[in-house]
């Protein structure tokens, strides 16, 4: 108990010792902790004077400040490492033990986002909070369930922050944001979790690496997330005020959306599972409706690199070669054939016989 922070540093060090094989399939954002390091949760967790309360204090100082632990330029930061352990810890404990927890988990979750943490363990800030939310939608108190509110607003703020760190301002308007043209490495986003550990050199430290290298995990995990997580933490009275918050995620998604480049497929892809999450719940349309008809009706809708096809989304297969017989005449006529093709997209694109209702007006037009 006199030691707190040097035993909790020492059980970080040794999550990342016994890191799974790296050949072993991994796409999640987060990684699954493997076996070997689940003995070090048991072994927290078998200390009787270790209550879960102990155990999130002492992770918050570590995030803190870490002890000085002899590492070779390859190990992953301490705090990552540490938020790992805390992740799969609280993927183990009763839900009690956390509900009971829940002032010292909040302080966790409040000091996380003013320390710096890199991205990876932001990413893991966000999966602590889901886990806590999962297990426990709602808190009694309503001081409590607003803070929670506060703190959800500020992880997801700061991911999206994250998200869009692959995009730059082409001129001094806010909204004007695109894609950077050329990133300086490429994320397939098939093996997340390995990604930015296999990019890693000798010589270069985790807390060093570009934030645009983890643009696409983040978009990756609020689309698993967000959706849902904030369906949770707002009551039904209190949705409004989830859409400015989802307005300026949409802010950094639209780019993303815009561009059709192969270099951009994996954000592509990531962004469209994240509208297509958000699309499901009917009090956030506010947010998104205005940008994606605009992105539907964009001329270069349809336009794609052909090595982007197959790997960024299913438009693509709307096209249809019949529609160039518009291609040579009036613009009036080019107008009728873009809204033409587009409303055959929708049409397909849609539920069986969701459109059987607007059949006359249809084949009236």
């Amino acid at each position: 108990m006199n030691h707190g922070v040097h035993f909790m540093a020492a059980i970080a060090f040794v999550w990342n010792e016994r890191r799974q094989n790296k050949n072993t399939s991994r796409t999640k954002v987060i990684p699954t902790a493997g076996e070997e390091q689940l003995l070090l949760v048991e072994l927290v967790r078998s200390i009787s004077v270790m209550r879960t309360e102990t155990v999130i204090q002492t992770v918050k100082e570590v995030l803190k400040q870490p002890p000085a632990i002899a590492k070779d330029k390859k190990h992953l930061s301490l705090e990552v490492c540490m938020l790992q352990f805390f992740y799969a810890y609280t993927q183990r404990i009763p839900v009690t033990s956390l509900v009971d927890s829940w002032a010292a988990l909040l302080l966790l979750l409040k000091d996380s986002i003013q320390v710096g943490l890199p991205a990876p363990g932001q990413f893991l800030i966000l999966g602590v909070l889901n886990e806590f939310i999962m297990k426990n939608p709602s808190l009694e108190n309503k001081k409590d369930q607003r803070d929670l509110q506060d703190v959800t607003h500020k992880i997801v703020d700061a991911i999206g922050a994250i998200a869009g760190s692959s995009l730059e301002q082409t001129t001094w308007l806010r909204r004007n944001l695109e894609v950077k043209p050329s990133p300086k490495i490429m994320v397939d986003g098939n093996n997340l979790e390995s990604d930015v550990e296999d990019m890693l050199s000798p010589a270069m430290e985790t807390s060093n690496i570009t934030p645009s290298v983890y643009s696409v995990h983040a978009l990756t995990l609020l689309s698993e997330v967000l959706a849902h997580l904030l369906d949770m933490v707002f009551y039904s009275d209190e949705k409004e005020r989830v859409i400015p918050l989802l307005v300026n995620i949409m802010h950094y998604v639209v780019p993303y959306l815009r561009n059709h480049s192969a270099h951009n497929a994996s954000s592509y892809r990531a962004c469209v599972q994240l509208l297509s999450s958000l699309s499901g719940y009917q009090y956030t349309r506010r947010a998104w409706k205005k940008e994606a008809f605009d992105l539907f009706m964009d001329s270069s809708f349809f336009q794609m690199d052909a090595s982007c096809v197959n790997q960024a989304c299913i438009l693509a297969v709307a096209q249809s070669s019949s529609l160039n017989l518009f291609a040579n005449r009036e613009a009036e006529l080019e107008q009728r054939a873009m809204l033409l093709k587009r409303l055959a997209f929708a049409i397909f694109s849609s539920e069986i016989d969701q459109y059987q209702k607007y059949l006359p007006d249809i084949q009236g037009q």
